[in-house]
Parts: structure tokens; sequence; C-alpha cells
């Protein structure tokens, strides 16, 4: 399947209505698009660098999503609209633990600087799959490599899962020894083994019905 994710930052002076406008908008317009499964939700508190609305479509092909790509960042690119930032992949096998309830869907957008050694990156998204293993709260997770990127970053990475609450992806994801003890060392750029370049995209938003498959 072939996976669209845009986030969307509005101009600091759109007033409230304004956004309400436009989130309605593209969720009308966003029905009418022949996707798999669609997502558009305003973001939570907390994110860092992610942006007012998160859109995410799962198309079955790059070829199918080509004509909606084009529609869906037309609509998206109001005048209340300052930035996008996005990312195109075909996602790789997900994980999930069954029949278990997630209310919060989250991506991480990244960009591993181009000069990493291959095995090296192989290391770095294998820690971050080893994260489930210990964060409960963590439902279901895929990591995929981006094939389009959008926005001023050139991501490599997108990083996803569906949380079982807002609380535990700001006090257990984020406070747990296994993300500051393993796997932010590869954020860090005073870190020898950093590979992360730029600022991510740490966006999420509340989850109706499930993104990762």
């Amino acid at each position: 399947m072939y996976n669209v994710t845009r986030v969307v930052h509005f101009d600091a002076a759109a007033d409230a209505s304004d956004r309400a406008e436009y989130v309605e908008d593209v969720r009308l317009a966003v029905k009418e698009f022949e996707a798999l499964r669609r997502l558009v939700s305003p973001t939570l508190p907390g994110v860092i660098n992610g942006g007012d609305l998160l859109v995410h479509l799962r198309l079955p092909t790059a070829d199918d999503a080509a004509a909606v790509v084009r529609s869906l960042d037309s609509i998206l690119g109001s005048p209340i609209t300052a930035r996008l930032d996005g990312v195109q992949y075909h996602a790789r096998r997900a994980s999930s633990r069954p029949e278990t309830p997630r209310t919060v869907y989250r991506a991480l957008l990244l960009r591993v600087a181009a000069d990493t050694p291959e095995e090296t990156v192989e290391q770095f998204e294998r820690d971050l799959l080893a994260m489930p293993e210990h964060i409960p709260s963590i439902v279901s997770w895929r990591l995929s490599r981006v094939e389009k990127s959008v926005g001023p970053t050139s991501w490599t990475h997108v990083w996803e899962q569906e949380f079982s609450d807002h609380a535990s992806l700001m006090g257990q994801y984020l406070d747990h020894p296994i993300h500051w003890g393993v796997v932010d060392r590869w954020f860090d750029p005073e870190c020898p083994e950093s590979v992360v370049r730029d600022r991510v995209c740490h966006t999420f938003c509340a989850l109706e019905d499930t993104v990762i498959e």
C-alpha cells in the first residue's frame, strides 16, 4: 500500500473560525478521494514542529496516489497555510497488539544524514522498532523509508504508532528509559553516534479508526 501524509502549519495570524472552516473543507474534500483509509484531524497539545492539522491517506498504489496528491496539495495550499511538511512511502509491515484500544495516531518525520553507512541506518531502525517491546501503550507501529518528501526538510523515515491514550504518549513513551537511554543517542547532536539531522516533526492527533495495518 502507498501512504501520503501531510502536516499543515497554519499562519499565526489565522483566527479560530478560519482554521475551523479550513479543517471542515479539507475533510469534505478528502471524502471524495478513492482512498482506503483517511485521517484528517487537528493536532493535539505537545507536538514539536508538528503543525496544526494532520492528514493521512492510504491508497492502493503510487500511481493511484499521483492525481490524489496533486488535488490534495492544491486544497491544502490555502491562504492561511504557512507551510506543509509531508511524506509519501510504501509502508513496511506493521505490528500491533490485537483487540487493544487505541485513541491517538502519532507520526515522527525525520532525516538521517545521507552519508550514514547502511549498517548504521539498519541498527538505528532496529532500535526504534525495539521500543514497543518495552512500552505497552504503543498499540500499533510501523517504520518506513520515505520515497517522496515535501517541505524544507528532506525526510528519510516516518516512524508511526497508535497509542492507547494521549497521556501515555506524553509520559510513558517520552520518559521511558529505552527512549532516553537507547534511542536518544541517535538524535542528540552532541552524541558521536547521532545520525538524525535537522529538527524532527513530532506530530499526533486523535484517532477515530485505525491507520496502521
